[in-house]
């Protein structure tokens, strides 16, 4: 009973965290490396009701191989924790109840981000969530027919690995050691136009780096750029007139770019811009 209340109270808490990531966007900037992610998400746009439109071409790399791992495991790891859940919850539950379940999950997120304009509705983020709730259950049968020693050592092993995180990222932060990867504030669209902050007026907003990499190409909605690592891979930057551009006094817009300029990038997992900063001092 006890483990009930406590798998009850875990799950409730998870699905308020889930719909904060998910629904409400209350996510922070990914950084790995040079590149950054904003999974704040794309807010306008066609809803996608063709199913495997979206996941074929990350599954064929055409979007580059971490987007494709970020996006469809993102969308499938998320929602494993509640089909492992359901099950001690409610004991008697079905496969086919968590199917349903699976399924409903899925269309309820994506269903409120169309209602409310958080979000476009995509058949593909159903099909993936559902997947990693029946992924979930399954692992916890798996995981009921461990023996008793094999579930303690799965237990102390999590417990390590979640220690041994904790560890190295305080470590990190202490040390100042640069991690290759972060968690960074969210970049709220409407706010990056009214910064004032002081150190964007006068100093390269990519911070020396060089930034995510260099234009390559450009056309009026979208740009190219060779990538300074992964052996210079280009990709395609897609933009909309939500795209905020700045250089390190103003914001400037697309015709201010050329070919050859050194810039970040802030993506969504639709390799959508949000934001691009000019590398270098702009001295007016």
């Amino acid at each position: 009973m006890t483990k009930r209340i406590i798998a009850g109270l875990v799950f409730i808490t998870y699905i308020l965290i889930l719909f904060k990531i998910l629904v409400f966007k209350e996510v922070p900037l990914v950084r790995i490396g040079q590149l950054m992610l904003n999974f704040g998400g794309t807010q306008e746009g066609p809803a996608n009701l063709i199913p495997f439109k979206t996941i074929l071409p990350y599954l064929l790399g055409k979007n580059g191989l971490l987007i494709a791992a970020l996006n469809i495991g993102g969308n499938i790891i998320l929602f494993i924790p509640i089909g492992f859940l359901l099950p001690i919850v409610f004991s008697k539950i079905s496969k086919w109840n968590i199917i349903v379940i699976a399924i409903a999950s899925g269309l309820l997120v994506e269903g409120i981000q169309a209602i409310y304009h958080i979000g476009i509705f995509d058949i593909d983020d159903v099909l993936l969530n559902s997947l990693g709730v029946i992924i979930g259950f399954w692992t916890y049968k798996i995981f009921l027919h461990f023996s008793s020693n094999t579930k303690k050592i799965i237990r102390i092993s999590s417990l390590i690995l979640c220690m041994g995180i904790t560890i190295v990222y305080l470590i990190a932060s202490y040390k100042h050691i640069q991690l290759p990867f972060s968690l960074e504030p969210a970049i709220e669209r409407g706010h990056i136009n009214n910064r004032q902050d002081s150190s964007s007026l006068c100093c390269d907003p990519c911070n020396g780096t060089g930034g995510t990499g260099v234009i390559v190409a450009m056309d009026t909605n979208s740009i190219t750029i060779k990538g300074r690592k992964d052996n210079g891979s280009s990709q395609l930057i897609k933009l909309t007139t939500k795209t905020i551009i700045r250089n390190s006094s103003e914001p400037i817009s697309l015709a201010n770019l050329k070919i050859g300029d050194h810039v970040t990038v802030i993506i969504d997992e639709t390799e959508t811009a949000s934001l691009i900063l000019l590398c270098g001092i702009i001295k007016n």
